[in-house]
C-alpha cells in the first residue's frame, strides 16, 4: 500500500499545483490551451520516442505480453460500445467513456513496476509500454473520427487509418519502435535534446489536466464516470489475467501487463479530448476518479497476483 501510494501522491500533487495556478496565478485559459497542444504535439512524443527507443527487450517474451496487453484492451474497449445506446450518452460524452476506459498512466505504471518489483522486470515493462502505448494511442483516435461528426461525413477505413497515423504520439511510437529494433537506440544530439524535453511531460500534462478539472463534472456525470472507472480497474485488469494464464505467462511476465492493465486512465486522454473535440471536463472526472480508485484497487491487485 505504502509503495502504491508513494507512486501515485506525486501524481494528485501536480494535479493540485495545477488547481492552484489555474485558480490563483491569473493565466488566461489561452495559456492553457497551449501548455495542451505544446503537450500533445511535443513532450509526450518525446517521451514516447525516447523510452521506447532505447529500451533492452527480450524478445523471448515479447509477443505473449503484446498479444496480451492489445488484446485486453481492445476487448475492454469492445466492452464499452454497448453502453452507447442503452445510456444515451451524446457522441462527446461516450468517447470520453471509450477511450477512459482503456488508457493507462504508464507513468504510474513505470514507479509501480520498478518501486514494487525492481529492475528485473524492466524488460516485461518496456514490451507492456509500447504495446499500449501504440494500442491506446490508434484505438483513442480512432474513437473520435468514428463517433465524433467531422466535415464530409463519416470517413471511410483507408481515412481514418491515414488520420491515426498522422497523429503525432502514434508516430512517436512507429519511430521509437523502429530505433528499437534496428538497434540505432537513441541518436546523438538529437536523443539527448528529446530526452530533456520529455522530463517536462509529465509536469506539464499533469497541470493542463489540473487545470482543466471540475468536481462538478465528477458529480453531474456519476455514470459515465463510475462506468470508465469500472471498464478500466475492474474489466481490463482481469481480462488481461485470464489471456495472460492463457498465454502460458508467469512471473514478471505476468504480473507487469497485469499491473499495467491495472493502472488510472492517463492524462493523455483529458489532452487528446481538448484536441480532437470529446468532452474534456468528462475526460478530467474520469482521469480523477480512476487515479483516487487506483489507490485502492492497485494494492489489492497486486496482493491477488503477487
Amino acid at each position: 500500500m505504502a509503495l502504491v501510494f508513494t507512486a501515485v501522491a506525486p501524481i494528485f500533487l501536480i494535479i493540485a499545483l495545477g488547481i492552484l495556478m489555474k485558480a490563483k496565478s491569473g493565466f488566461p485559459d489561452e495559456f492553457w490551451r497551449f501548455v495542451e497542444k505544446l503537450t500533445f504535439n511535443g513532450l509526450f512524443p518525446s517521451l514516447l520516442f525516447v523510452k521506447i527507443a532505447s529500451a533492452h527487450i527480450d524478445w523471448g517474451y515479447a509477443l505473449p505480453i503484446a498479444v496480451a496487453v492489445v488484446v485486453g484492451i481492445l476487448l475492454t474497449a469492445a466492452a464499452a460500445v454497448p453502453f452507447h445506446g442503452t445510456m444515451k450518452m451524446s457522441p462527446e460524452r461516450f468517447v470520453s467513456v471509450f477511450q477512459g476506459g482503456f488508457r493507462s498512466n504508464t507513468y504510474v505504471g513505470f514507479a509501480i513496476v520498478l518501486g514494487v518489483f525492481g529492475d528485473a522486470a524492466t524488460g516485461p515493462m518496456v514490451v507492456s509500454v509500447f504495446m499500449v502505448a501504440i494500442t491506446i494511442n490508434f484505438l483513442g483516435v480512432w474513437g473520435h473520427l468514428k463517433w465524433l461528426d467531422r466535415p464530409g461525413g463519416t470517413k471511410g477505413w483507408k481515412a481514418v487509418a491515414i488520420d491515426c497515423i498522422k497523429n503525432p504520439l502514434i508516430q512517436a511510437c512507429l519511430i521509437g519502435g523502429l530505433f528499437n529494433i534496428t538497434g540505432w537506440g537513441l541518436p546523438p544530439v538529437i536523443g539527448p535534446t528529446l530526452e530533456l524535453l520529455s522530463r517536462a511531460a509529465l509536469p506539464m500534462g499533469l497541470m493542463a489536466v489540473g487545470a482543466g478539472l471540475s468536481i462538478h463534472a465528477v458529480r453531474d456525470a456519476r455514470m459515465p464516470v463510475f462506468l470508465a472507472t469500472f471498464l478500466k480497474l475492474v474489466v481490463q485488469p482481469a481480462v488481461t489475467y485470464g489471456l495472460c494464464l492463457w498465454l502460458g505467462l508467469e512471473g514478471y511476465a505476468l504480473m507487469v501487463p497485469v499491473v499495467f492493465a491495472a493502472l488510472p486512465t492517463s492524462s493523455t486522454s483529458y489532452v487528446v479530448s481538448r484536441q480532437m473535440g470529446s468532452d474534456a471536463p468528462l475526460a478530467a472526472a474520469v482521469v480523477t476518479a480512476t487515479h483516487l480508485a487506483a489507490i485502492v484497487t492497485l494494492p489489492v491487485m497486486l496482493l491477488l497476483i503477487g
